[in-house]
């Protein structure tokens, strides 16, 4: 039987270790959410608060490291500072990651034309910046406002989503750069707590895209393709200049969301690993026509009594 272990880790070498019986963790991640969050809940009988006095420890933006796993072996699932603290027992410790520190910096800025590797650089300093290459902002001006504002106007005028990686900035790279990364085989008839999947042929998917381009100085292209009635998709493309270009590149996208396969969630187990952006390869004995890689939109992960689950959300048919 395997052991579960939880790592929580604070400040001047507090560490508060659970086994056997640990407390309950829950953390959410994806690209769509400028901020990653983790809940703790601590019972009375921890013995670490045989030593220490809950206000004296958990502070409002303190440093905060959260691992678990099974029999000793601990994945680093998240690292941040906490946001709030509850009053009484059971101790209910709530964080956020690294984007709770960057969205307060202030911004003043402006300029007549300015990439968004160039702009986060400049707003965003003392950390690193991964961003969509080629994606020209045109004119922008923020004043007296901070980060979180300005990653915001991204999410909602460009459909730029950004989310921090340690202490990285990642913007408009909704999947992993790294080809290198494992692409774990889950069997849907066997390795898996649950199974919320609805598989679509080709043939019975509904959608509509629309697709706009803001140039530089401020001109639009658009251009829609699709059926009613379904699901709709607002997409953004950078620096297309007619509606020819356009086009084309939507009916990419149209192409290769009508392709069938499954929506969804799944949970599986605390093995294998995994992480938004990532790959996962669903394989199933009954239906094996219906193999496919797809990319992870969103991981929730809950470490409890009965054991780790990994709830995720599927996003596009990578293969």
């Amino acid at each position: 039987m395997k052991i579960l272990t939880a790592l929580i880790s604070l400040p001047d070498g507090k560490i508060i270790q659970a086994i056997r019986k640990p407390s309950e963790i829950h953390i959410e991640t994806s690209f769509k959410e400028l901020v990653a969050r983790a809940e703790i809940k601590f019972a009375r009988n921890v013995e670490f608060f045989y030593k220490y006095q809950v206000r004296d420890v958990f502070k409002h933006g303190t440093p905060i490291t959260i691992a678990f796993g099974y029999d000793g072996e601990l994945v680093e699932e998240f690292t941040g500072y906490i946001s709030e603290v509850s009053a009484d027992f059971p101790v209910i410790v709530k964080c956020q990651d690294e984007m709770w520190k960057l969205r307060r910096m202030p911004v003043n800025y402006s300029s007549n034309s300015v990439t968004l590797e160039k702009m986060l650089k400049d707003i965003c300093k003392g950390y690193t910046i991964n961003a969509l290459e080629g994606v020209n902002l045109g004119s922008v001006r923020f004043a007296k406002t901070n980060v979180g504002e300005v990653l915001d106007k991204l999410s909602s005028d460009f459909n730029i989503y950004t989310y921090m990686d340690g202490k990285t900035v990642v913007s408009g790279k909704y999947y992993s750069d790294n080809t290198n990364d494992p692409v774990y085989q889950v069997n849907l008839d066997t390795y898996i707590a649950e199974n919320n999947l609805e598989y679509r042929s080709a043939e019975d998917i509904l959608l509509k895209i629309k697709g706009k381009s803001v140039g530089i100085k401020g001109g639009k292209v658009e251009f829609e393709i699709g059926e009613t009635g379904g699901d709709e998709l607002s997409l953004s493309y950078f620096n297309i200049k007619t509606q020819a270009e356009l086009k084309k590149l939507v009916e990419l996208d149209y192409n290769r969301r009508k392709r069938g396969g499954y929506t969804g969630t799944v949970t599986t187990f605390g093995t294998p690993w995994f992480k938004h952006g990532r790959k996962i390869e669903l394989v199933s004995n009954l239906f094996p026509e219906r193999a496919g890689v797809y990319y992870i939109d969103s991981v929730v992960k809950h470490f409890q009594p009965s054991g780790i689950r990994q709830e995720l959300t599927l996003g596009g048919k990578a293969a």
